[in-house]
């Protein structure tokens, strides 16, 4: 492989293996390795970080440099995971150390990119393939929404869907696709990518109906405009571009998720249902449930609980649960049968690894964002693409809590990955 070759070739590895990593696990090749669990996304993450020690290699190691202050605190933040499994029983701690090994695995695409993209014809064929498989996975999610397509529990016309991905990873992956949009709107560049960023992003976060996830693309909108204003290239027409987008997806999600808001809104005692709820409510069980996670830490408040210990370790707190949340049907409590976990990565962070894994976390995040606004305005496009996709996952990981190898671990790191591209890249 010539020198040449090797630099045209190498960064496509990264593009050919979005397919396998944007893809839910039951549509995948699996295997298992003693404690592990191999799927075809593992190997495709594994080809992409040898594409990377290989371009490395051949190119150099300086462009690492940059990130430097954001490696460090990533290496701390996911230091506190494999820390953390050892604050319980011996027993259960290979099964944690295996969760976060996979976490880590995940982690090392971002170092991946910035080894392999080091001119900007390179992001912007990754980017291209990324918009068009999240274009995809907004498009099958729309066949199902008609009843065209099963998806995992069959035919369910007109409810909320996951496409061929998940719930919160539709939104977070298809959302992060939006983010390309918005950059090349308010920057007027790369028309024919924003529209399919623009129209198979706002499918996906629509279907998904996770408010989370579309509080994220909101937060990539707002990020993407205070940028371009500074740089003057924020027109009116691009303003209420962004808005009318904003506008229709959340519409759409409101429409989806109607249900679900009101109830909320009558368990906060805001408003009043015509008929009493009945079943798990999402809004009043996730509220139960942050309510537990943030006692798991005010009792652990320095180094938490343990890795993952959130969501076995309830028993002390169902109790005071009960009686503070009496009116939950008891299949939103977590027990044996249903361990709910916490539900908000942000708060089992705080549980499982108390405030010196929180601040590392939220450290990483704000480097990386920090980084990504900084290569502006010489890379603007790159570092608005790098901002809104941490922007995304930070918002929508408020819906889920800490789960290694699913696609929104791959938005995320990403995300922290280009901040350092868009400073190194020619």
């Amino acid at each position: 492989m010539t020198r040449l070759r090797a630099a045209d070739l190498l960064p496509l590895v990264a593009a050919a293996a979005l397919p396998l990593i944007f893809l839910h696990a039951r549509y995948q090749a699996h295997t298992s390795v003693g404690p592990l669990d191999v799927y075809g996304s593992d190997i495709a993450i594994a080809a992409t970080v040898a594409a990377a020690l290989v371009s490395g290699l051949r190119f150099g190691w300086a462009p690492l440099a940059r990130g430097r202050l954001l490696w460090l605190l990533a290496a701390g933040f996911l230091g506190m995971y494999v820390v953390a499994c050892f604050w319980q029983p011996l027993e259960q701690t290979t099964k944690h150390l295996v969760t976060a090994a996979k976490t880590i695995e995940y982690a090392l695409l971002a170092p991946a990119v910035v080894l392999l993209f080091r001119r900007a014809v390179d992001l912007d064929r990754f980017l291209a393939v990324f918009v068009t498989w999240a274009a995809a996975a907004g498009v099958w999610g729309l066949l199902q929404f008609l009843g065209v397509v099963n998806e995992f529990d069959g035919r369910r016309t007109g409810q909320r869907e996951v496409s061929f991905l998940g719930h919160q990873d539709l939104g977070g992956f298809t959302g992060a696709a939006l983010a390309v949009g918005f950059a090349a709107i308010v920057l007027g560049e790369r028309k024919r990518l924003a529209w399919v960023a623009v129209v198979g992003g706002s499918l996906g976060v629509t279907i998904d109906a996770s408010v989370f996830a579309f509080l994220g693309t909101v937060l990539a909108a707002v990020a993407a405009a205070l940028v371009a204003r500074r740089l003057g290239t924020l027109t009116t027409r691009r303003l209420l571009a962004l808005g009318t987008i904003l506008l229709v997806i959340g519409s759409g999600v409101y429409v989806l998720r109607g249900s679900d808001v009101s109830n909320y809104l009558s368990f906060l005692g805001l408003s009043k249902t015509a008929q009493p709820a009945s079943g798990v409510q999402t809004g009043s069980q996730r509220t139960m449930l942050l309510w537990i996670g943030w006692r798991m830490w005010v009792d652990h408040p320095l180094l938490g609980v343990g890795f993952e210990r959130s969501t076995s370790d309830f028993q002390p707190y169902l109790a005071a649960a009960k009686r503070k949340f009496p009116n939950q049907p008891a299949e939103a409590y977590p027990s044996k049968q249903h361990p709910w976990g916490v539900q908000n990565f942000w708060v089992q962070l705080l549980a499982d690894t108390g405030i010196v894994g929180f601040l590392l976390g939220i450290a990483t995040f704000a480097t990386g964002l920090r980084t990504a606004l900084k290569a502006v305005p010489r890379r603007a496009f790159f570092a608005l693409v790098a901002a809104g996709w941490a922007l995304v996952a930070a918002g929508t990981w408020n819906a889920i809590g800490i789960i290694a190898g699913i696609p929104l671990d791959a938005v995320t790191w990403l995300g922290i990955g280009l901040a350092v591209v868009a400073w190194e890249i020619e």
